[in-house]
């Protein structure tokens, strides 16, 4: 009888550390996959703060480039006066085509009567910020120009290969 009471207590010694061992090694793995899923979240935030950083910068220098446009307009209205919106149209489009400002190249095309104004700033390696003005009648508006865009635009193309190879063709 003696020898009943023994193993019954064995029994139940090596079902409660095997409990405790399956709980142990579940924490283990739950650990190790935080740690792993907290790299991932680091990694990723740390390359999203610096594309954030490359478009603020970008920013920043097209709004300098376009204080530098509003004020060539300015002069350029005070010279023309109030004299008639296409020869004001022609001096923006002869003084701002082909120029640059801060190493930026502007281009400025006339196209149905419109006067448009567009540059672009590199934002990192492949985008840029693409900004695009109209330039309006100033004797009716309050601006010189309107934006009519300022966007990222990827400067490379894009070819995914969208094939599975899951049988191999031999």
């Amino acid at each position: 009888m003696k020898s009943d009471k023994q193993q019954s207590s064995f029994v139940n010694i090596g079902s409660s550390s095997l409990l405790i061992i399956f709980l142990v090694l579940c924490l283990v793995t739950f650990a190790i996959l935080s740690i792993s899923s907290a790299s991932s979240d680091h990694s990723f935030s740390e390359k999203l703060a610096e594309r954030k950083t490359q478009y603020y910068d970008a920013s920043s220098q097209a709004s300098y480039v376009l204080n530098e446009i509003d004020a060539k307009l300015a002069g350029l209205a005070k010279v023309n006066g109030a004299t008639s919106k296409a020869a004001y149209e022609e001096q923006v489009a002869s003084a701002l085509q082909d120029t640059t400002i801060d190493g930026i190249s502007i281009s400025c095309e006339v196209s149905d009567g419109q006067v448009l104004i567009s540059y672009q700033i590199p934002v990192g390696g492949k985008q840029a910020l693409d900004v695009k003005l109209h330039v309006t009648d100033y004797t009716q508006n309050a601006a010189y120009y309107e934006i009519k865009s300022w966007r990222i635009l990827s400067t490379e193309n894009w070819e995914g290969d969208q094939s599975l190879n899951l049988i191999p063709v031999n």
